[in-house]
């Protein structure tokens, strides 16, 4: 079941790294979007995949020549797993040899890099007279609202304050900074995307990458993205342990369609700081939801959290269409949701991240997980294989849309308990 985590593990572990971290993907459960959630609060899960690990795997080893930077692919052949090199660079010390890498292919490895730089002076004097070689393999689909872009930021961020010695440790901090903690990483993480890349993010991603498991998080008081102690910190609490919840019966589908998150968060931000009035009332209504949600999960109520999934979808459609977006949370996005949502065993489905493409996940009985799964790749490819029968169900649509729903991905998940770790 477990046959990709477990050859990233042997793969890794044959290069001998003194670290190997690993940072888990997320959803989340009811979504005021991303950039926006500085007034509210929302329940979010750190996820892994039981086939697909859906982690962003960052390795660092000593070597005893010029610094390296390598990233990698994931193949499958068959029934097995194997790794490629994409990219084996000189990897660059200097801070302006660094921001020269911002809009390249490696930019949130070098943003990661120059964020730690401002934070810990400890840290950049340790990395640039450091001979290492640092490595990055993900398996989250690339652009899949999956939060694969902060998961590779948390885990390169995490893993060199473990191998400088850093993490929890008072003896590197200087005046003016701060320890590096896994709260300070989710803030650095935003920063990283907000500030030093441009690309509009908030702060959700990023606390439910870190901290992980399932959790109640309220960002109140960080809508305006300052400085780190010129806002509150995000108050994160883990319910998964207070109710003693392990599961919920959740199936995700990557609808294949790529999407550029920063661009969709970008354009909600500037109508919600406008103050918009229809676009406010909206998002108060999906606070109420929020906050409701939490006694359906404590309950283990999974058809009232179905319902508050329902709404959530409704609004949110009518949010991003009132935006400009044509076809609401996305073209794509609906269509699956549609289709799943015919099942009788499936309560609800609805969006994670920012839509316009990315992923959609539905609540199910927990007894037909793999049954509903499996239906859902069948109606999936019974409408792509044949344009006549998704134009006859979808008269309004374009059927082009096929074409990249063909990519779509399926993964049984399952709370991931940990966050950013060391294996």
């Amino acid at each position: 079941m477990r046959e990709m985590l477990n050859s990233i593990k042997e793969f890794l572990s044959n290069l001998k790294p003194e670290v190997i971290i690993q940072a888990p993907s997320r959803i989340n459960l009811i979504n005021p979007l991303d950039a926006v959630e500085g007034d509210y609060w929302m329940p979010s899960m750190a996820i892994n995949g039981e086939k697909n690990p859906l982690s962003a795997f960052f390795y660092i080893k000593n070597i005893g020549h010029e610094s390296r930077l390598k990233v990698y692919d994931i193949k499958k052949r068959l029934s097995t797993y194997s790794f490629e090199i994409i990219r084996d660079e000189k990897l660059l010390k200097k801070s302006d040899e660094i921001k020269k890498q911002f809009m390249g292919s490696d930019k949130l490895i070098y943003a990661s890099i120059d964020r730690f730089f401002k934070m810990s002076s400890y840290f950049k004097a340790m990395f640039q007279k450091s001979n290492i070689e640092i490595g990055l393999i993900t398996s989250i689909p690339l652009q899949s609202g999956l939060g694969g872009s902060a998961a590779v930021i948390i885990a390169i961020l995490y893993g060199f304050s473990i191998y400088f010695n850093i993490l929890n440790n008072m003896n590197y901090v200087k005046m003016n900074e701060f320890p590096i903690n896994k709260d300070i990483i989710a803030e650095m993480a935003t920063k990283v995307e907000d500030e030093d890349l441009k690309i509009t993010a908030g702060y959700a991603d990023r606390y439910v990458i870190s901290r992980g498991g399932l959790s109640f998080c309220s960002y109140y008081g960080k809508l305006h993205h300052k400085k780190i102690s010129e806002e509150p910190l995000a108050t994160y609490d883990r319910i998964d342990t207070v109710y003693g919840i392990n599961e919920i019966p959740i199936i995700v589908c990557y609808s294949g369609v790529v999407h550029e998150s920063g661009n969709i968060h970008r354009t909600l931000r500037k109508i919600y700081l406008e103050n918009n009035p229809d676009i406010i009332k909206s998002y108060d209504e999906l606070a109420k939801i929020a906050w409701k949600s939490r006694f359906a999960i404590m309950c283990r109520d999974w058809k009232l959290l179905a319902r508050y999934f329902k709404e959530n979808t409704k609004i949110m459609n009518e949010v991003m269409e009132k935006a400009g977006f044509k076809y609401g949370i996305g073209l794509a996005n609906n269509i699956l949701i549609n289709i799943i949502e015919e099942h009788p065993d499936v309560y609800a489905a609805k969006l994670t991240g920012a839509g316009g493409g990315g992923s959609i996940f539905a609540l199910v009985n927990p007894n037909k997980i793999e049954s509903i799964l499996n239906y859902w790749k069948e109606k999936l490819n019974e409408l792509t294989s044949n344009r006549d029968k998704f134009s006859l169900k979808f008269p309004s649509y374009p059927s082009e849309i096929t074409n990249k729903l063909k990519k779509a991905q399926f993964f049984r998940i399952r709370i991931d308990k940990n966050g950013v770790k060391k294996l």
